[in-house]
């Protein structure tokens, strides 16, 4: 108990010290009660998994089976002897395994006996159900077993979105990130960026193949896959385990698909969208064609996956089809991902993956008030390498070492040379900022996984290295931007002096040690701590983790879980490098418009000698009740409390002089984020889920982000800072949707989605905030219902037969009006009208697959 009665604790807010105090006093409650350690409760979290369910495979009468004994063997277990009982649901799972082949059997008196070989992939799910059969006509039938079942041993329990979801979901711009907003707690916030549980894009993580695809400058993330290269996307909110780290909010996880013995693949994009205006067509609206493969190229030895895909995508501005510009964002990209596994030995796995993903976005921050001419450009090309082995011992313990390298280069830019200019109605002139940065990551990962331990239960250890060295070089130069008044003249002007070439590069090292501990058959623990440190940040910092779940009732249909952390965050390299990029000059205007009234005064750029990580300490609980066979219920609820970000806040002082006037980097920022969350998860068919969920929540903070103002689009005009609404707070949103099989192989997929609006601040002619930021009022309440049809087909061609599908999603059926603008300038004749709701409209969709 040194840790509770260490002064750090001591410090820690009085709530949290209460959460802990009863999270401890459970605990120790539950151990207390002691009895016998359940197999299924031992395993890692992390590793290969095999799951699924044993289904009685009886004509018309298919229902699952429990109390079934479910064996595993192999290789990597030596002499011993797995075993599972599936439970109510006819539910199994055998996880932390070492990626090897095994054999999966059931002997069950009426039934035929049962056995599989099994292959698992290094940090690979194998979903496989159990079909047994009461005559020999058929040894067995795979199916998919449904990812998004949870355990009952894992204290966190991530949002998972299946390969399958992304097959059958309507996405607008089939891309896995448009996926993860049917996640209860995540919304693409107004400026088109993922907010995940209440987080600003840089404060959240990213992995693929556990290694980290952030980019190094500004923290946000930085990685695109084609559609068909990943399996299964994981959003974990307050993971306790001490391999995360890096992040104050969500750490998200990549799963990639690898090849196996069976040969796939898919050809699917193929048909071209026509562009629309005024009911004619218009060149190409956009055309996204992807190809994916992968098999063999040793059986049961080397396996090879490729996906490609080419985007060219443009987004409507429906408030600017009047001016006689360009009104679409464009973008252009080409996404490439290989991976090939290779089984060195029976004891080693060797995976290694190259994605390539150059993009063009042109006119990126077209909107109503920022017609094509004002609008910045941004050119990115990246390249991410990672190199994965698994070495097995016999005792059961598990080597995992991995390499990456990955290099995100950009270039931002106007589309004009002229002086751009701020206006209570609109923005005029050519984007002011012009940057070019080239960046690298090299980051080496070790985790060392103990073979399972008996002392009062059963434990599975594990600890990791992680080191990695950043670094970037670039230039930023700014042009002058004035801010002019309603009739015309101008109120400030604001130049840029000094500084333009940067470079930055630092070590980051942690390390960690976490125990999964399997008290008895209903507790379970999970008890880390982490260790992490970096050049910028110079300080040690250690992060304790706890979490349980624990079964209240023999039947197992009830988990609770819950814990509390202390997550630190990275510092990324542009804040490092904060000093070094122009400084503002402000003059300010008498209301001629020529008499200067005030400076110029010169901003000098200004950090803390010492800067240190940011912080967040969260807690959650949740309860899962298994009503029937076929419904889950979930009430959960969870806060977190960052400290030490990063804000900009502009000083003045009585005169001129620099000595007078700064541009602080404060390292005091804070922020909040509580959210109340209900889900209902119904089985409408085998494999096929309805997923209902409601979230109450809050997210408030310091609105003067560091990325706001020197990020990839910056904000020329610097106000104080204030504490308030984020501008991505939703308190209340309803998600519904599910996929439903149809005869004629018909599979229907709607989405329905509402929210309240985002707030927004007012502003006068001057550009200063009137009142509350981000409390002058909220859009109207969005809503919009999608739905996405498909059809399977069976495809003659040259006396073969192909499968295919092809069908249709139309977005926003009811043409809801869903603004994305707002003149929220008092000064403006228009103040207060909304602008720019995407209408209804239709998309075909057509694949040819082999899955």
């Amino acid at each position: 108990m040194g840790f509770f009665s260490s002064g750090r604790f001591s410090r820690w807010p009085g709530p949290y010290r209460i959460a802990v105090a009863a999270i401890a006093a459970a605990v120790i409650t539950f151990i207390a009660a002691g009895s016998k350690v359940s197999v299924a409760a031992t395993a890692a979290q992390q590793g290969g998994n095999i799951k699924g369910k044993v289904v009685a495979d009886i004509p018309d009468q298919r229902k699952p089976l429990a109390g079934v004994v479910v064996y595993l063997s192999g290789e990597r277990l030596a002499d011993r002897k797995l075993q599972a009982i599936s439970d109510r649901e006819g539910r199994f799972d055998f996880v932390g395994l070492i990626a090897g082949d095994y054999l999966l059997s059931v002997e069950l008196a009426g039934f035929k006996k049962y056995e599989q070989k099994i292959s698992v992939q290094i940090e690979a799910t194998v979903e496989h159900n159990i079909l047994l059969q009461p005559n020999p006509l058929s040894a067995t039938v795979t199916v998919k077993e449904d990812p998004t079942d949870t355990s009952k041993t894992d204290s966190t329990t991530p949002s998972v979105i299946t390969a399958a979801a992304l097959r059958d979901v309507p996405l607008v711009d089939q891309k896995f990130q448009d996926a993860l907003p049917l996640l209860p707690g995540v919304v693409r916030g107004p400026d088109g960026t993922l907010n995940i549980k209440g987080t600003r894009p840089s404060q959240s993580g990213i992995l693929v193949s556990s290694l980290n695809v952030t980019d190094p400058v500004t923290g946000s993330p930085a990685i695109e896959l084609p559609l068909e290269a990943v399996e299964t996307v994981q959003v974990y909110s307050n993971p306790y385990s001490a391999e995360y780290g890096k992040f104050t909010g969500a750490v998200t996880t990549i799963e990639t698909r690898s090849g196996t013995n069976d040969w796939r693949y898919l050809v699917t994009g193929t048909l071209p969208r026509p562009r629309w205006r005024d009911g004619h067509i218009y060149g190409i609206g956009a055309a996204t064609p992807r190809v994916a493969a992968g098999g063999p190229i040793k059986k049961d030895k080397l396996f090879f996956f490729q996906s490609l895909e080419y985007r060219f995508v443009r987004t409507n501005v429906p408030s600017l089809e009047d001016l006689n510009e360009p009104s679409d964002i464009q973008r252009e990209s080409f996404d490439s991902f290989s991976r090939v596994d290779y089984v060195v030995n029976p004891n080693n796995r060797l995976t290694v993956s190259f994605s390539v993903f150059p993009q063009k976005y042109d006119y990126l921050t077209l909107n109503t008030f920022n017609p094509a001419e004002t609008t910045a450009n941004f050119h990115q090309r990246g390249w991410f390498f990672a190199l994965n082995e698994q070495a097995a011992f016999k005792s059961g313990a598990l080597l995992q070492s991995s390499f990456s390298v990955k290099e995100f280069d950009g270039d931002i830019f106007g589309n004009s040379g002229a002086p751009y200019r701020i206006t209570p109605d609109r923005n005029f002139g050519g984007w002011f900022d012009r940057q070019h940065r080239d960046s690298r990551r090299y980051e080496l990962l070790e985790i060392y996984r103990f073979a399972p331990q008996k002392w009062h239960g059963s434990h599975s250890f594990l600890t990791g290295l992680n080191f990695s060295h950043t670094s970037f070089s670039g230039t930023d130069t700014s042009k002058p931007v004035s801010v002019v008044r309603e009739n015309g003249t101008t109120y400030q002007l604001i130049e840029y002096a000094g500084g333009g070439a940067l470079g930055r590069r630092q070590n980051e090292y942690s390390a960690f040690v976490q125990d999964k501990w399997a008290v008895n058959g209903r507790v379970t623990l999970d008890l880390g701590l982490r260790y992490d440190r970096d050049q910028i940040g110079a300080e040690n910092n250690f992060a304790p983790r706890i979490g349980f779940a624990f079964l209240p009732t023999s039947s197992g249909r009830t988990v609770v879980r819950g814990g509390v952390g202390l997550f630190y965050d990275k510092i990324p390299l542009n804040i490092g490098a904060f000093e070094q990029f122009p400084n503002q000059r402000v003059t300010t205007f008498a209301p001629n418009g020529v008499t200067v009234v005030d400076g110029p005064r010169l901003f000098r750029n200004t950090a803390p000698d010492n800067l240190k990580n940011p912080y967040s300490l969260a807690w959650n609980l949740q309860i899962d009740h298994q009503v029937t066979e076929r419904l889950l219920l979930r009430v959960g609820y969870e806060e977190r409390r960052t400290r030490r970000d990063f804000i900009i806040e502009p000083v003045s002082g009585p005169g001129a002089l620099p000595s007078q006037n700064a541009l602080l980097l404060q390292n005091t920022a804070r922020s909040s984020y509580r959210e109340f969350q209900t889900v209902a998860r119904f089985r409408f068919q085998e494999g096929r889920n309805i997923f209902l969920s409601y979230v109450r929540s809050q997210a408030r903070g310091d609105l003067n982000d560091y990325n706001t103002y020197f990020g990839n689009i910056r904000h020329p005009v610097i106000r104080p800072n204030e504490y308030g609404r984020q501008p991505f707070d939703a308190p209340n949103r309803l998600l519904f949707w599910g996929d439903f099989g149809l005869p004629h192989d018909i599979v229907l997929t709607p989405v329905v989605d509402w929210r309240s609006g985002f707030p927004f601040s007012l502003l006068n002619e001057q550009q200063d905030f009137v009142g509350p930021r981000n409390g002058g009022g909220r859009f109207p309440q969005f809503f919009t219902l999608d739905v996405l049809v498909m059809k399977g087909l069976k495809i003659h061609f040259r006396g073969k037969k192909y499968k295919g599908r092809a069908g249709f999603t139309i977005f926003n059926i009811t043409n809801h009006w869903n603004p994305r603008d707002v003149q929220n300038n008092l000064a403006s004749p228009q103040f207060g009208t909304f602008y720019n709701s995407m209408g209804i409209s239709m998309r075909l969709k057509f694949e040819f697959v082999k899955y």
